[in-house]
């Protein structure tokens, strides 16, 4: 494996971390000037062919995507019990 797929490997695996798709622009941006155009487009249809995501840390991208909606879902509660405490007080003041 070359260089240039390993490094958009490793910087596909932190787009993931932010929750973004990896993109050819997406790549671009993070790679300017690192690799020549035809460096980064030979490697880049070479890692979508097989989209492989360095290893930075324990998460692999579906955990990162279950935490998010875990959380997502704990928040939505939360605004969900803070609509409903002000309903009861908009009813106890009108009842």
């Amino acid at each position: 494996m070359t260089d240039a797929v390993m490094l958009l490997q490793q910087v596909a695996a932190q787009l993931q971390q932010e929750g973004k798709t990896p993109s050819l622009a997406l790549f671009r941006a993070r790679l300017a000037g690192q690799l020549a155009p035809q460096q980064l487009f030979a490697a880049y249809q070479h890692w979508r062919n097989n989209p492989v995501y360095a290893d930075n840390g324990s998460e692999l991208p579906g955990q990162t995507d279950t935490l998010q909606v875990e959380t997502g879902s704990d928040d939505i509660n939360a605004r969900l019990q803070r609509i409903e405490a002000k309903l009861d007080l908009l009813l106890s003041k009108l009842g």
